[in-house]
């Protein structure tokens, strides 16, 4: 109890780590205070406003807005804005996973689930499944694996579907998209 008691005293004092700790544990019910959503967005806004470097507190952050469900007014852009800075010091996988989900849905949103020229999100989206692959999420294996399945069936410039015997180049760049030919791919690049 004391040392909550001085957790508390250190957030309301100004501490950016005790308001980023003390949402912690007011979003996930721990160490003596109960679950309270509103008091965690609080404590994780006032330790971002404090340190706009806080990845706790950004995580937390981007997860309120990424559920649509936890606050009055979410923001899909938002949660890709902290989920983005959460994700750049991840070292499970997780904040890589639902950053490229976050992506993912933004992405949808502003779209309506079409891909418009110069705005496709699924090179950084792969990029950021590839890093939670590689830090052990298994979650983002099997996304990664299913994505690039079905980016390795059909050229993404003609929509040509690949035969059994048949390979499509991986663009070297953006490691995202695959095609049957080089034309295909400099008609692709063109285009935006």
């Amino acid at each position: 109890e004391k040392a909550n008691e001085l957790l508390l005293k250190a957030a309301n004092l100004g501490f950016a780590n005790a308001n980023s700790e003390l949402g912690d544990c007011y979003y996930r019910g721990v160490n003596g205070f109960e679950e309270d959503d509103d008091e965690a967005y609080f404590r994780a806004s006032v330790a971002f406003a404090l340190d706009g470097t806080d990845e706790e507190a950004a995580e937390i952050l981007g997860y309120f807005h990424f559920d649509a469900e936890s606050i009055p007014e979410p923001s899909l852009y938002l949660a890709c804005h902290y989920l983005n800075i959460a994700a750049s010091e991840d070292s499970s996988g997780d904040e890589s996973f639902n950053y490229s989900i976050a992506l993912h849905k933004l992405n949808q949103h502003l779209h309506d689930g079409y891909k418009a020229n110069g705005s496709d999100a699924t090179p950084a989206l792969l990029f950021w499944l590839r890093k939670s692959r590689d830090l052990g999420h298994e979650n983002g294996t099997r996304l990664l694996k299913k994505l690039e399945s079905n980016g390795q069936s059909r050229c993404a410039n003609c929509s040509k579907k690949v035969k059994a015997d048949e390979k499509l180049k991986q663009c070297s760049k953006c490691r995202a998209k695959w095609y049957c030919s080089k034309e295909c791919q400099v008609e692709a690049w063109r285009a935006g």
